[in-house]
């Protein structure tokens, strides 16, 4: 033995005789935020593992028709989604400094109060569904379902049987206004009992918007869009029609619309391989990705509408694919590949960040990838045979682009009403959604047009979403232009830059997703200029970048008293909801 250790280790010991141990006794309390903490990561893990049950449901209905029984999946769970466990995660949001953190439970507490609403409102909201899904309607001597109704009339040729059977919907729906009535009026009470200032309030919780502003930028679009909407319209009519615009009603809009000249060009078992094959460009193997599962089966029980549903993300990502055609299943097809790939190449780590929060990003990553139908060039890649005649072409370019200036101004519309709506108590709803959506459509109201005003009304400003993500998606496209050329998804380039903003999850905001790709805010004139161009319309583009982030709730905000503690702790935490979680 070395003559230094015995010394080194005497020296130690001495060192050690030098100090007092440490005093032993009861560790001081957790503080609040401590405690609050680990209750509020409990419920998170039980909310994560119910959320997966319930799309593994989804998915053997939706691709085995397997009957899908979701209320059950709450059975020995009634404390999960309570008022109390609202009021914790609330009370560790006010409590938290951290950024990360607050948007974490930000995005936790509006998932545990769509919950409780699910399941407070589920009897109005089971009572719509099965009256909407048992109306029937006599046409001709015949019985149709109401969920054909657009079907229906984008194949009808007749306007006045258009009209007629668009009006032969009115006496059933004003029966289901009665139960939706209702369920407005409990839905302001639940509002107002977990803690929300007002409707408004929590709409701008969900939607993760200052919805004062895209108001503002709603009206903006409405103005600036007016008279280029009413001539890209008239054309349109005559064209498809044979009549004014001035003359035409709502029931005729599916028939609009319809997309005849390209049906040819995505013949029945295509449109997945030509979805494959875009991606393929941007060195991303679909059928190579070991997290991602593509059932393409043609089963008769089947759903034919494709879905990407994230079983648990990113590990167990999933894709039902049932053979279609025509150019509506090829761009579903795209919709649900751009859901896809966000979900599958999430490095999220937490479940609030990779699952939660507000949709829009999300919906503009999906938005991107559809938009490629109102491309030429990557028509002229996969529908050549079709449309290789510009005379072909140019008329489906100047269909669809109107078709997507008529969703804007639906949209903005449609937020337009809820802002007012729930601002002007005094209001008469009918009224005003008369206005509102004359003047987003440009066309007259008719009383069968107005009676589908609750028929129509969103949960909580869902428009915004929609409105932010086209937008959102337009100025992906422009940067991907700008950096890899028109033909962009051939780039692996451009598959690494989508990457790198497909692996935040769903935690960045469309204002900072906009600041990753080198902008400042949503730019809505980045799509309305390549409308404009495509449609051979002029029009006056001086909209304002949206900064439509809302503030968050302050720390330094007096914060709700923390909830009590459970007088059963150890109950196992459930709900009666019945509510179908959204797959996208």
């Amino acid at each position: 033995m070395s003559p230094r250790i015995p010394a080194l280790f005497a020296a130690l010991c001495l060192l050690g005789a030098c100090h007092k141990a440490p005093p032993t006794g009861p560790l001081p309390p957790p503080s609040e935020e401590q405690q609050l903490t680990g209750e509020v990561n409990t419920l998170t893990q039980e909310a994560a593992l119910l959320l997966e049950e319930q799309h593994r449901l989804v998915w053997a209905f939706w691709t085995e028709g397997t009957m899908a029984d979701i209320a059950a999946t709450y059975s020995g769970k009634e404390v999960l989604f309570s008022m109390e466990n609202l009021r914790r995660i609330d009370r560790l949001r006010h409590l938290t400094k951290d950024p990360r953190e607050l948007r974490a439970l930000t995005a936790l507490h509006g998932h545990f109060a769509g919950e409780i609403l699910a399941r407070e409102l589920a009897e109005y909201n089971d009572a719509s569904a099965n009256l909407e899904a048992s109306l029937k309607l006599s046409v001709d001597g015949r019985e149709v379902r109401y969920r054909d109704m657009e079907r229906l009339l984008a194949n009808e040729k007749s306007a006045a049987k258009r009209k007629a059977l668009y009006a032969s919907a009115t006496p059933a729906l004003t029966r289901l206004n009665q139960t939706l009535y209702r369920k407005a009026e409990r839905t302001e009470e639940l509002v107002k009992q977990m803690g929300f200032e007002s409707y408004e309030a929590f709409g701008s919780e969900l939607r993760q918007a200052d919805l004062e502003r895209l108001a503002q930028l709603a009206e903006e679009v409405l103005q600036a869009t007016q008279e280029p909407y009413r001539l890209v319209m008239e054309r349109l009519s005559q064209r498809e029609l044979g009549q004014p615009f001035a003359q035409i009603t709502r029931a005729d809009i599916p028939r609009l619309f319809r997309s005849r000249e390209v049906e040819d060009a995505f013949p029945k078992g295509e449109s997945l391989a030509k979805a494959q094959a875009t991606v393929a460009g941007m060195g991303i193997d679909l059928a190579a990705l070991p997290n991602v599962k593509v059932d393409a089966r043609d089963l008769p029980r089947k759903n034919p509408r494709p879905l990407a549903l994230g079983i648990r993300v990113p590990s167990d990502v999933r894709l039902s694919f049932k053979p279609g055609t025509g150019v509506l299943h090829q761009g579903r097809v795209l919709h649900e590949v751009g859901h896809l790939l966000h979900v599958a190449f999430t490095q999220e780590p937490r479940f609030e960040l990779a699952r939660l929060g507000n949709p829009t990003v999300g919906l503009a990553y999906s938005a991107l990838f559809e938009d490629l139908l109102e491309d030429p060039v990557w028509l002229e890649e996969h529908a050549a045979g079709v449309l290789g005649d510009n005379d072909k072409r140019a008329p489906f370019l100047a269909a669809s682009s109107a078709h997507k200036l008529y969703l804007i101004r639906h949209a903005a519309g449609r937020l337009l009403y809820q802002m007012e709506l729930h601002r002007r108590v005094e209001v008469d709803p009918r009224e005003l959604y008369r206005a509102l959506m004359a003047r987003a459509g440009a066309m007259p109201m008719t009383e069968d047009d107005v009676e589908r005003y609750l028929v129509e009304q969103e949960d909580f400003y869902q428009s915004a979403d929609n409105f932010r993500a086209w937008f959102l998606a337009g100025q992906f496209q422009g940067q991907l232009k700008a950096r890899f050329g028109p033909a962009w998804w051939h780039a692996p380039e451009a598959g690494a830059f989508l990457k790198e903003l497909w692996a935040r999850g769903t935690a960045p905001s469309a204002r900072e997703i906009t600041e990753a790709i080198g902008e400042n805010g949503l730019a809505p004139d980045v799509l309305l200029l390549r409308l404009s161009t495509t449609l051979q319309v002029p029009m006056k583009l001086d909209l304002r970048r949206l900064d439509d982030t809302p503030s968050p709730p302050s720390p330094a905000a007096p914060a709700p008293p923390a909830a009590k503690p459970s007088a059963t702790p150890n109950a196992k935490p459930s709900s009666t909801s019945a509510s179908v979680p959204s797959a996208a």
